[in-house]
């Protein structure tokens, strides 16, 4: 029986990298906060699984792992873990948190995917594990929260089944999936920033207080400007069969696709959402990128006024909300098999 007693010779744990030196940012610890909010229940049926067909020796890839919530989750749940996890993520400010809390487990190991200016891309998975670990090494691969987000979906997942061995499992979640199976009254957990700026709009056309922001709902560019903005941090909503195809097509047989609802905190969300206000309402005073300055000290307090007022009427001034997760459940094909596709797709 294989163990994780060490990592493949010319494999470091920690590589080189001036991410690794760098001092830990207040947005990293801003974001690790969300792994406290109750939404990220999310996160459980997935550390369940994982729980359950990791075995000693094993290698997982958490693909977009960021600060490393998912592994303290898994960790939390299965301390006695005998395997290597291999965090990997774009944000170097992220990627430098997981490494504060884990520099010492030696079951971790931590690869920054750095942008190619030259290809105009991020590197791939094969190419970040290198040589050392070789392609076709990898026992299993998770992305929690993140599928959504990547822009070159089909590259992606090549790179994924390059890395996997065959028959390997592949869990994948997210909130920002339009899936036919979600219960009756449940959000995409996303869609409520497309909310949230259509009531803004209307209270700002309204009430008083927030008449200094009308003259930019008239500036039909200006407001598209910020439209781009938005749809830039929080990406449109696609529908499951963009997904389980591109899974399909890339050759991951699709076994399981299914809609969770879960459970979040109106507070906690707004708390997620503060933290990309700029996104969410830019165009109450305006940010750097599209008008040149940044918003002011009373702007930002108005943004975020705003941003509570909406969300106390989506909710009707609830507590909480349902907010529908789905997960699918892949497993990589043997060398030579067609594309593998869901049975009911």
């Amino acid at each position: 029986m294989r163990h994780i007693s060490r990592w493949p010779d010319g494999f470091p744990r920690i590589p080189d990298g001036d991410w690794t030196q760098a001092p830990v940012e207040t947005l990293a610890l801003k974001y690790d906060t969300v792994e406290q909010h109750g939404w990220y229940a999310n996160l459980d049926p997935t550390v369940d699984a994982l729980g359950d067909v990791l075995r000693p020796g094993d290698i997982l890839v958490d693909y977009s792992g960021g600060t490393g919530i998912l592994v303290d989750r898994l960790l939390a749940g299965h301390p006695a873990l005998d395997c290597g996890i291999v965090i990997v993520d774009a944000s170097p400010k992220f990627l430098r948190l997981a490494l504060e809390k884990h520099r010492q487990d030696e079951r971790i190991a931590f690869r920054h995917l750095r942008y190619d200016r030259t290809s105009a891309r991020l590197e791939l998975l094969d190419e970040v594990l290198g040589a050392a670990l070789g392609r076709h090494a990898v026992d299993a691969l998770v992305s929690t929260n993140a599928i959504h987000l990547y822009y070159d979906l089909p590259e992606t997942l090549a790179a994924w089944v390059r890395a996997l061995k065959p028959r390997a499992p592949v869990f994948v979640q997210s909130g920002n999936i339009d899936n036919p199976q979600a219960a009756p009254g449940t959000w995409i957990i996303d869609a409520t920033v497309h909310a949230i700026g259509d009531v803004a709009r209307r209270l700002v056309a309204e009430n008083p207080r927030f008449a200094a922001y009308r003259a930019a709902l008239s500036d039909q560019r200006l407001m598209a400007e910020h439209a781009k903005l938005r749809d830039k941090v929080f990406l449109p909503v696609r529908p499951l069969a963009y997904y389980t195809g591109a899974l399909a097509d890339a050759g991951l047989t699709v076994e399981r696709a299914e809609a969770r609802s879960i459970r979040a905190r109106v507070v906690d969300w707004f708390e997620f959402l503060a933290a990309y206000h700029e996104g969410v309402l830019g165009w109450v005073g305006g940010v750097a990128k599209i008008e040149g300055r940044a918003a002011d000290e009373t702007a930002c307090r108005d943004r975020l006024a705003l941003m509570k007022l909406a969300l106390d009427e989506l909710f009707e001034s609830r507590d909480s909300f349902q907010a529908s997760w789905t997960y699918v459940t892949c497993r990589s094909q043997e060398p030579g098999a067609g594309p593998g596709r869901l049975a009911d797709r």
